[in-house]
């Protein structure tokens, strides 16, 4: 990549209109699973909620941004990019507000990178690890999450996760509240233990790769589960009633559906993440409640995911716009 870079940048247009393709599937997507069920109940629905509680739940939604742009912040620290702090705190900020949207973020968040970052002078190569930085940084805010609240609630979660129709009676057993939490913090512990034991970079496939100091490595973690923690606790916040959910139980059932519907390979998990949670808690929300539950689900994604993608998207637009007049006036200016 580091080669052909000066080509990337030729091809730039068309990681615009691949971005954009993602972006446009993912609204379809969207649409036709509110197109299946009752659209004049769900408006209704939609406009029942109670103020109050949107208003929280959207106030949450910067302090989450932030959160996923400290992703791109750690890890060019972590880099030691030299591009200061505020740079990749917004391009975090911008190329989440997509990707959330669109999905595949390794795929989409490497092609918005690689729109920006080579301008900063960063190569090809720093590009791919900075976004490889950052799947590893959601992943191990992932197993902590899950892990405590399957320690904490794991009674409650197994009963709740057990309803599910096909694969329920995979957490009917014990395994699952004990196996389960003590795999993925064995995996965060051997993290932990590999960036403070070892030293010098690893070699794989005869390329170094470098590690982070146990510093960064916390530093990476608490991004990851603050990031987790406030984005279920918007869509909490939404929950029409809460039925003795508690917070805790229900971040534990957040982090689960949220691993499956990004397991799915479907754009932002859209129809995967509501299904298997209207599946996991619709029985609490027994009639027509289960309405208000989807049409809090839909206020979620309207709030965390579909607004913010508007307006990372217009200035992701912007940008390319002014960076192809620069471009254009500087090539007349040398002919």
């Amino acid at each position: 990549m580091s080669v052909h870079l000066p080509s990337l940048r030729r091809l730039s247009p068309l990681f615009t209109v691949a971005v954009f393709g993602f972006a446009l599937y993912a609204i379809h997507l969207e649409i036709r699973q509110v197109r299946t069920h009752s659209r004049e109940g769900i408006l209704d629905a939609l406009g029942s909620i109670d103020p109050a509680r949107l208003a929280i739940a959207a106030a949450l939604v910067i302090p989450g941004l932030l959160a996923l742009a400290c992703y791109d912040l750690v890890a060019a620290r972590f880099l030691r990019l030299g591009i200061g702090w505020w740079r990749p705190l917004m391009i975090g900020v911008l190329g989440y507000s997509i990707t959330n949207t669109t999905g595949h973020g390794v795929l989409v968040g490497g092609l918005l990178r690689l729109r920006i970052y080579p301008r900063l002078g960063v190569t090809g190569p720093q590009i791919g690890a900075l976004v490889g930085f950052g799947v590893l940084t959601y992943y191990l805010g992932l197993s902590v999450v899950s892990a405590t609240a399957l320690i904490l609630e794991g009674s409650e979660l197994r009963n709740l996760l057990s309803g599910l129709p096909r694969i329920g009676t995979w957490f009917e057993g014990n395994w699952f509240r004990y196996a389960a939490p003590a795999v993925l913090l064995t995996g965060v512990l051997l993290w932990f233990v590999l960036i403070t034991v070892r030293r010098r970079p690893l070699v794989i496939r005869g390329h170094e790769v470098r590690l982070p100091t146990p510093g960064i490595g916390l530093v990476q973690l608490a991004v990851s589960v603050a990031d987790l923690v406030i984005a279920s606790t918007v869509l909490f916040v939404l929950l029409p009633d809460h039925h003795d959910l508690g917070w805790l139980e229900f971040m534990g059932i957040f982090s689960v559906v949220q691993f499956a519907s990004l397991m799915s390979g479907v754009p932002g998990g859209i129809g995967v993440f509501s299904a298997i949670m209207i599946g996991v808690i619709g029985p609490r929300f027994p009639g027509d409640a289960e309405t208000d539950l989807l049409a809090s689900l839909i206020a979620f994604r309207i709030l965390y995911y579909l607004i913010p993608f508007a307006i990372g998207g217009t200035t992701f637009l912007g940008l390319v716009g002014m960076q192809n007049l620069k471009r254009g006036r500087s090539e007349s200016a040398t002919t």
